[in-house]
């Protein structure tokens, strides 16, 4: 499974609790949009490092890297690529 696709089924079963990704565009507001509070914040943080093995510092808990699930996947790809 890539990157953005698991971020979407996590956020979409774990956090909005619905059973299609389909709920969520990938340019969505996660934070804005009030998908994602500072709770599910932690624990999208948590599933990232579980997932793919990637720590993510207090300087980067910013919410240029967290706004969007493209802007996710593009933070942790380039993370990743490090």
């Amino acid at each position: 499974m890539d990157i953005r696709s698991a971020l979407k089924q996590y956020i979409v079963t774990e956090i909005l609790h619905e059973p299609d990704q389909n709920k969520l565009a990938d340019d969505e507001p996660l934070i804005e949009g009030g998908i994602i509070d500072s709770m599910n914040l932690i624990k999208l943080v948590a599933f990232i490092k579980e997932k793919f093995g990637i720590e993510i510092s207090e300087d980067e808990l910013d919410i240029e890297n967290f706004r969007t699930v493209t802007a996710l996947t593009a933070f942790i790809s380039n993370k990743g690529d490090n």
